[in-house]
């Protein structure tokens, strides 16, 4: 188990939430940055779906429809029973049934507040997700080793068509928006992985090197979130995808070559739950910011421990859902729907290495 990823996806979930609790739309502070946490999942995702689907392909979409759609349709249904019984307390989403069955079906829809956003809003990059899951699907079931490069290309050559040939279709210009290529990013994350893992003890007698890839490590998280608030007009697979190239690569470098990592309990937790405290986050904050704050500007203690609170709120409730509701549903589906090796090595894996993979 590579226990960095799941350092990784707490920093990048919390990144999320903390951008939400600051943002425009809750507590409007001049320094609302944590977005680009979508774009470290991206690419901790290509590197993931890299690393098992080439040494696990067997039932590849199966495990990945275990793990990503459970907990997403019933969120979804969840928020849109919500808006079916008290729309004035939802500003983005609306009862439309046709629109909730593109959104559980992962095909990109326009909503009520002009995005390409499902019902459950933060499910936008599900849909990125799950595209790139049936690509790398189809690469493997071409030729399974060298299932990430035929996924590369055919990513690359799909947003280079849309665009080139200015194809005017809102779900495929949806798709080819160069975020994907994120995916192709943690693609490439996974080779440089497999090359340095190859040359481990060597690697691992320059002394320098460690040093090297902690302050590339600190350098890329702080060059991620500088990106974000001074350039936001750069093109945002190269602002945010870069970095986090920088981000994944020299965690996972440390704990492979080094054997720097973190076996954190909590943080173990917390990133087992980061796939629900990215879903669910934005209707527990707003709400609460709602009800305490209603609009009003706030001292800077207040604001602190505001985000505090929240973020704290938000990992406490993800972790009870997890436990609760997540964890127990899927080893249920996965009896049921994976062979005994397979459901066995899910258990040994814990299900799933990264939020989204």
């Amino acid at each position: 188990m590579l226990y960095n990823l799941h350092l990784l996806r707490v920093i990048a979930a919390l990144s999320v939430v903390y951008f939400h609790t600051t943002s425009v739309a809750g507590l409007n502070l001049p320094y609302d940055v944590g977005s680009r946490g979508v774009d470290v999942f991206f690419v901790i995702s290509g590197f993931i779906i890299a690393y098992i689907g080439t040494s696990k392909p067997e039932q590849f979409l199966r495990r990945r429809l275990i793990r990503v759609v459970p907990f997403y349709w019933a969120a979804t249904l969840c928020v849109f029973a919500l808006v079916a019984v008290a729309p004035r307390f939802f500003r983005s989403t609306n009862a439309n049934v046709p629109h909730l069955l593109l959104s559980l079906l992962f095909v990109p829809h326009e909503s009520v507040a002009g995005e390409m956003h499902p019902t459950l809003v933060l499910g936008w990059s599900l849909n990125f997700e799950m595209f790139f899951y049936v690509t790398f699907a189809a690469a493997l079931a071409l030729a399974p080793r060298r299932a990430p490069l035929i996924c590369v290309g055919a990513l690359a050559a799909f947003v280079a068509v849309i665009h080139g040939l200015h194809i005017e279709n809102a779900v495929l210009d949806f798709y080819a928006r160069p975020i994907v290529l994120e995916f192709c990013f943690g693609i490439g994350v996974f080779y440089l992985f497999n090359w340095c893992s190859e040359r481990r003890e060597r690697l691992a007698r320059i002394a320098a090197l460690k040093g090297l890839l902690v302050v590339l490590f600190v350098g890329a998280l702080v060059v991620l979130y500088v990106f974000e608030k001074l350039y936001p007009n750069t093109p945002r697979y190269l602002a945010a995808g870069i970095p986090s190239i920088v981000v994944v690569a020299s965690a996972l470098l440390l704990e492979r070559i080094y054997g720097v990592t973190t076996k954190n309990r909590i943080v173990y937790l917390l990133g087992e739950s980061s796939y629900i405290i990215y879903l669910v986050h934005p209707y527990i904050v707003f709400s609460l910011l709602r009800l305490a704050v209603k609009g009003h500007a706030v001292s800077p203690p207040v604001a602190v421990v505001l985000i505090v609170g929240l973020l704290a709120l938000v990992s406490v409730i993800a972790v009870a859902l997890h436990l609760l509701f997540e964890k127990p549903l899927m080893a249920f589906l996965r009896a049921r729907l994976l062979p005994h090796r397979e459901r066995a090595a899910a258990d040994r894996t814990g299900g799933r290495i990264a939020a989204g993979g």
